[in-house]
């Protein structure tokens, strides 16, 4: 026999796969003959060689054996009989029958193979002279040589994530890696559930992975979900959460198969979770650079158009570094309870929250909320998520490093407004005016204080007079024009002016006093 035949080596196109029946059946083609194949396209994974001859053994099988016997529960028996036999053994899981000829039986047993083939049950031939310990032997061998090359590629697949590591896109450069190494689809996503990287091209979106993402981010500590959905290699999809030292999450790691991994791929997987953790605590906590930033801006050591700072300023913030930035204030809104800032022991998962969200390291809590800058587009979906989470936001335009100063007082003018309008707002969208920055809310205290003594006149007189105001402050002061449009006499309309300056207490005469009351006027309910 061949038993104690040299190895033969795997293809290397074999991947991470198991163990499987046709492996072993390749070591020993003399001595095993497949007489009825496997259901489906690959063949079943082999975890072990048993023997026996009891009738039922399927209470001392864990399942995934090649079970050899020499036929001993089937001499005499009926073809029904023979089927019941091989159902028994089809439902524990065994994964191939393996019958000697010889010396029970001369032939196959009548029923043996249709029964196999029915329910899908691989049969083994095992030739006549051939012991059953050879074939025990040969699968020990071929296990351990599997073991051995599963260890070497585990060692290459290591190396190559942690080149990928070491490259200008790290998540993006590892994700790729991975699903090359496990040949499955990956995502990487943050803790807002927003897809960052990803490899192997995904067969489902943000929209469906977010129910099991839920799920990963429920607990605490490692811990692995597993879903499954119709869509083609999505039969089994295995969500992993990332977290930091202080269990914080930071985003989930997704992969995707048309089947369920194996071991080893696991343990690839498990090494790149743990890579990625490294890099997304290095992204939100452990650069030096967001403090030298700060250092020399603080201490006068440079302006922000200086190298040393652009450079500084470049490492703080994701992104090319020849793109521009945005300044984004948050206040805190309805959804917010308890004292702020927080306690400084509490202010780490608002600072990790608020970094991944915004792709920065550059956040800093306020009194009224926080501030960032950041590189990131800040899109709607984004916005939508922090207003959530009880959060408004004033967005601001982007700029170069130079204009930043600029950018942030036009955003602290933004987020005065932001609890009068009830709802975020964006630079480009607001009519950069005194009475655009107002709002509604601010515009009309300073119209109610403006004009207060107005408001004690009867309606009739009181909207007369606001009326020739508005008009004659249209008209530049021109009494004729103003006439001419409210279809009164000129002395009328100098009588009335004249009237309001006397019960508010102003000099019309003063061009600011104007300016403001024109203003005001705007926030009057019912003004045009």
């Amino acid at each position: 026999m061949s038993g104690n035949a040299p190895l033969r080596e795997p293809a290397a196109t074999e991947g991470w796969g198991e163990l499987t029946l046709d492996r072993l059946l390749a070591q020993m083609p003399a001595e095993l003959e497949l007489v009825t194949s496997w259901a489906g396209a690959s063949a079943p994974p082999l975890r072990w060689v048993a023997t026996s001859e009891l009738e039922d053994p399927t209470p001392f099988l864990p399942g995934g054996e090649l079970l050899l016997t020499a036929g001993v529960p089937l001499a005499g028996r009926s073809p029904a009989e023979v089927a019941d036999y091989v159902a028994r053994l089809a439902a524990a899981g065994v994964t191939a029958l393996g019958l000697g000829v010889s010396p029970v039986h001369e032939a196959l047993p009548a029923g043996l193979a249709p029964a196999c083939a029915q329910h899908g049950l691989p049969l083994v031939r095992v030739a006549e002279h051939t012991p059953f310990v050879a074939v025990t032997r040969r699968f020990a061998a071929v296990l351990e040589a599997e073991n051995d090359r599963m260890a070497r590629q585990l060692v290459q697949a290591n190396r190559r994530m942690l080149r990928a590591v070491l490259s200008g896109a790290p998540e993006s450069s590892l994700l790729e890696v991975l699903a090359a190494e496990v040949r499955a689809w990956a995502v990487l996503t943050g803790a807002d559930g927003r897809i960052s990287a990803s490899a192997g091209r995904p067969v489902l979106d943000e929209e469906q992975l977010r129910p099991l993402q839920e799920k990963i981010l429920a607990g605490s500590g490692p811990r692995v979900e597993v879903a499954s959905f119709a869509e083609p290699g999505a039969a089994v999809v295995v969500g992993h959460p990332l977290r930091s030292e202080r269990d914080v999450n930071l985003g989930t790691l997704v992969l995707g198969a048309s089947a369920a991994l194996s071991p080893a791929q696991h343990t690839a997987v498990s090494v790149a979770v743990g890579l990625l953790e490294v890099l997304l605590r290095q992204r939100t906590v452990g650069n030096l650079a967001p403090s030298r930033l700060a250092t020399a801006l603080l201490l006068g050591a440079g302006e922000p158009g200086d190298r040393a700072v652009l450079r500084a300023l470049a490492q703080s913030v994701a992104g090319p570094e020849g793109e521009p930035v945005r300044v984004v204030q948050g206040v805190r809104g309805r959804g917010h309870d308890g004292p702020w800032p927080p306690r400084i022991p509490d202010e780490l998962p608002e600072l990790l929250q608020l970094r991944r969200l915004f792709d920065t390291r550059l956040v800093e809590l306020t009194e009224y909320g926080f501030v960032t800058v950041t590189r990131s587009p800040v899109p709607g979906r984004l916005v939508t998520d922090l207003e959530s989470q009880g959060w408004v936001v004033a967005v601001g335009r982007p700029v170069e490093p130079s204009g930043l100063r600029a950018a942030h007082e036009e955003v602290s003018a933004l987020r005065r407004r932001l609890r009068a309008g009830g709802g975020s707002l964006r630079a480009e969208d607001v009519p950069w005016s005194v009475a655009g920055l107002l709002g509604p809310e601010s515009g009309r205290l300073v119209a109610d204080r403006l004009l207060a003594p107005l408001e004690q006149l009867p309606e009739q007189r009181r909207e007369l007079l606001l009326a020739t105001l508005r008009c004659w402050l249209d008209a530049h002061g021109s009494w004729d024009a103003c006439s001419r449009r409210l279809g009164l006499h000129r002395n009328s309309v100098r009588r009335h002016v004249q009237q309001v300056a006397e019960l508010l207490g102003v000099d019309l005469d003063d061009a600011r006093v104007r300016a403001e009351l024109l203003i005001a006027l705007q926030f009057v309910p019912g003004a045009p």
